[in-house]
């Protein structure tokens, strides 16, 4: 595979750039910061996708905000390809295409043509820099041989994977000098083990006698329990009986103080003689209230200014004091009309400043013009949007016309330029025919002239495929813009129409989108509009009602003259409420008077049901009633506490009446307490012993029972049997897929490491000659036929070391991967007589495989091989 041409859109600072490349050797030449780390980052997310934003430094936004990607043209195998990548998900949208037989390609096929190669072989091989190059110091034998197994063998990827994980899962099962794995925690776990069994065999007699000896005292500890348990409870139960001793004779002293109730005494008739007093209290009340009553009404005789004044001309008074809830309701009403046509004022005002033009309100909108207006701005949406839709469309073909520009080659047709000469041999032949003898060949070449120039003429066509992709382009985008144009003028038109429709109604200039919410505005002030007029009137009749009553109510009252309503109607209920109670004066006092005999009488009726009730048991105040009961109740509480004392005393009374005083009860539960404590004394003996016992078999089956420790050991070889299958499976079929990936590897190690020496000779002229892997790392050996560890070289030594492999690795593996060298930079350690073997070295190698070497070494300028292309240009 080579490339042949880099197509960038936008990709860091380059935009809109093409670089045309040779199978060869090409040197892009550029200062720093003129883009070479972006053209090897470009080839890499071309070819295999851009990185995630999760990484940005590595996509390469562009700087200008253009379009992010480009494209590759290359050749693989006799066919050229032309690859683009533009951002998208998934590392960006992939279009391939077959240029040899102009195919569309699906994008899948990309990583088929570039198999077996993916981003991170090819990042570590492929596409170099001074950075990439300094690994190998940390290179070994095991990273070349896992790079030929992926090229070598197809699907390799996935079982080198399977063989490591296979190792790591071995690796957890047994390591030789490991601790953690599951195979050395099984080894040691049956040597400790084994040897807590060697112990438990040695103390087997001991072992017996002392389970022997303790299930002896256990059984005695048992029976000891249950002595002391049933100690425990009669203890309890006399020290429960000498706590409730003194309740017991607080319940003897309450028997002996015991009286006969006396009747008369009872709780109902505390209540009986409360109602008689609260009857007394009440009657009284009712009597005072009374007399104060009869007092007020006798003196109520001094009568107002105002209603001295009406007297004289109480009868054209008394008409107009008729007509006054009449009159308050319309002073009410005039002042509820006021307030709303105040609100009304304000909505219509507030309408017209929103709405009105030069002081005039719009006129509405009939169901003809309403209907009119909806239609034309359906209209005119669709035709914008169907404009909008055209611009897009005209704006797509004008970039589609703009990538497929042409170039002068591409526009002629390369036959299409000889018309001239095809016209030119077919007059010759056509001429040349007359000299011939013989009718017979003078018509056949005469023939055979005018072929040749009507073939010239009219049968080869100047144009190519290109240029005729172009010629539809143009007939597109010249329809579009007619469409364009026609969707345009439909739009003026419509717009024209509302204009007109505006300037009829009088709407001014404001927005068709607010027509609607107009129209409901006007018919909303047409309405205030009337409601205004109606309630002016009303206010109006109403002010007059309440006018003309006045002005007869002072030509009567001359008194209430300059007084406004509000003040005439307080005075005017006032001389109404007057003139009621002086009617009904006479009447009051009468009633007034019987209701104070009644109560006199209900207050001696309840002072003579007092007296009863004091006198029926001899008593003389209320106080000595309450002291009698007083005792009564103190008798039934003493009653009621013997009782509850009874109660709490429960089974224990009967034991308590058997004891003549506490003495007797107070030594009989010292010998109860003695005696549990002896009993204690022996169940702690016992309990001593057995811990001691307990001790002494914890000591002797520190490591287990004989039986116990066998089983366990039993198990554990099994489970130990049983991982030593499952590592060894897991160990061979991880060596077995090493080895047969090394078999499909084939004998390319030895070919690399062979021309790496030879390169590696050629990159430091012949200061090292050879290059061995060992197991771990690289070593090189010197001219003097020393060998030298990568560590012990320098870091451009180093470098060439590992520049030599990976070109080694390259030539050798061209038959199965065909990729371009992209080197950025790589030389930069070198010192300037092996940079110049280098570029020697890639002038070899450039008739094998591509090599594109970005540098700022303007020395590249003077070197004959290799084509120069500078980056700033």
């Amino acid at each position: 595979m080579y490339l042949n041409r880099l197509t960038i859109y936008g990709f860091g600072h380059f935009h809109d750039r093409t670089f045309d490349l040779t199978p060869g050797l090409n040197y892009l030449l550029g200062a720093n910061e003129a883009g070479k780390s972006t053209l090897t980052q470009f080839i890499t997310a071309i070819f295999f996708g851009f990185p995630t934003k999760k990484h940005p430094a590595l996509r390469y936004e562009p700087l200008d905000g253009s379009r992010l990607g480009g494209e590759i043209a290359f050749t693989q195998g006799d066919v050229a390809y032309v690859v683009s990548r533009v951002a998208g998900p998934h590392g960006g949208k992939v279009t391939l295409r077959d240029v040899t037989h102009d195919l569309a390609l699906p994008a899948a096929t990309l990583a088929r043509l570039l198999a077996p190669v993916d981003a991170q072989l090819f990042t570590s091989v492929y596409a170099m820099n001074e950075p990439r190059l300094g690994t190998v110091f940390s290179a070994s034998k095991q990273e070349l041989i896992d790079r030929l197994r992926h090229v070598g063998a197809v699907g390799s990827d996935f079982w080198l994977q399977q063989a490591h994980q296979l190792d790591q899962q071995a690796e957890a099962q047994y390591k030789p000098q490991g601790r953690n794995p599951q195979l050395n925690q099984q080894l040691r776990e049956h040597r400790e083990l084994t040897a807590k069994l060697a112990k438990a065999d040695a103390a087997y007699d001991t072992y017996w006698q002392l389970l022997q000896d303790q299930q002896t005292l256990r059984q005695t500890q048992q029976a000891t329990q249950q002595a002391l348990a049933q100690q425990r409870a009669v203890t309890a139960q006399l020290t429960q009986q000498a706590a409730l001793w003194a309740t017991y004779t607080e319940w003897r002293r309450l028997g002996a103080a015991d009286q006969a109730p006396v009747s008369g005494f009872a709780p109902e008739d505390a209540t009986q003689l409360e109602q008689l007093r609260s009857h007394l209290t009440a009657s009284t009340q009712t009597l005072t209230q009374e007399q104060q009553q009869l007092k007020q009404l006798q003196q109520a005789a001094q009568l107002p200014p105002l209603f001295q004044a009406y007297l004289p001309v109480a009868g054209q008074v008394d008409p107009l004091l008729t007509q006054l809830p009449a009159i308050a309701q319309a002073a009410q009403d005039q002042q509820r009309l006021v307030a709303s046509q105040r609100d009304l004022e304000a909505r219509a005002t507030a309408l017209e400043q929103q709405y009105a033009i030069d002081g005039q309100m719009p006129r509405p909108f009939s169901l003809a013009t309403t209907q009119q207006v909806a239609a034309l701005q359906d209209r005119l949406t669709v035709a914008s949007q169907k404009r909008r839709r055209l611009q897009q469309e005209l704006n797509q073909l004008n970039e589609q016309f703009q990538r497929q520009q042409p170039n002068r080659r591409q526009q002629r047709n390369p036959l299409a330029d000889k018309q001239i000469v095809w016209l030119a041999i077919g007059l010759v032949v056509l001429v040349g025919s007359l000299l011939l003898p013989g009718t017979l060949f003078k018509l056949v070449g005469a023939l055979l002239g005018v072929a040749i120039g009507y073939y010239g003429v009219f049968l080869v066509d100047s144009s190519t495929p290109a240029s005729r992709e172009l010629e539809t382009l143009t007939a597109d985008i010249r329809d579009s813009q007619a469409q364009l144009r026609e969707g345009g003028q439909l739009v003026d038109d419509l717009n024209n129409q509302l204009d007109a429709i505006a300037s009829a109604h009088g709407l001014g200039d404001l927005p068709v989108a607010q027509w609607s919410a107009a129209q409901g505005a006007i018919g909303e002030w047409e309405h205030l509009t009337r409601q205004l007029e109606t309630t002016g009137t009303q206010v109006a009749k109403a002010q007059q009602t309440v006018t003309t009553y006045l002005a007869q109510l002072t030509q009567a009252l001359p008194v209430l003259a300059g007084a406004d309503w509000a003040t005439v109607s307080p005075q005017l209920t006032q001389l109404q409420t007057l003139k009621q109670s002086l009617a009904t004066q006479a009447g009051d006092l009468a009633t007034t008077t019987d209701r104070l005999k009644s109560a006199q009488a209900a207050v001696d009726a309840a002072q003579q049901a007092l007296t009863t009730f004091l006198s029926t048991r001899n008593l003389r105040s209320v106080e000595a009633f309450y002291q009698r009961y007083q005792a009564q109740r103190e008798r039934t509480n003493r009653q009621q506490q013997r009782a509850a004392l009874a109660e709490q005393l429960g089974d224990n009374l009967a034991a308590l009446q058997q004891f003549s005083d506490h003495t007797a009860l107070t030594d009989q539960l010292a010998q109860a307490q003695a005696q549990q404590a002896a009993t204690q004394q022996q169940l702690d003996q016992t309990t001593t012993r057995l811990a001691t016992l307990a001790g002494q078999l914890a000591h002797l089956t520190a490591s287990g029972t004989q039986a116990t420790l066998r089983q366990k050991l039993a198990n554990l070889e099994t489970q130990m049997r049983a991982t030593t299958q499952d590592w060894l499976v897991k160990r061979l079929t991880s060596q077995w897929i090493a080895a047969t990936l090394a078999a499909a590897s084939g004998d390319r190690l030895p070919q690399i490491v062979a021309q790496a020496s030879n390169y590696y000779g050629k990159l430091t002229e012949n200061r090292y000659t050879e290059i061995e892997l060992t197991a771990t790392t690289l070593r090189v050996r010197r001219h003097d036929g020393e060998w030298r560890e990568v560590s012990q070289l320098s870091r451009g030594t180093a470098e060439q070391l590992d520049l030599a492999v990976k070109l080694a690795f390259a030539v050798v593996m061209n038959q199965q991967v065909a990729m371009p060298l992209v080197i950025d930079d790589g030389f930069v350690n070198f010192d300037a007589h092996r940079r110049q073997a280098a570029y020697a070295l890639l002038a070899e190698i450039s008739h094998t495989l591509q090599v594109i070497f970005l540098t700022a070494d303007t020395t590249v300028e003077q070197l004959t091989a290799g084509k120069v292309l500078r980056l700033s240009e």
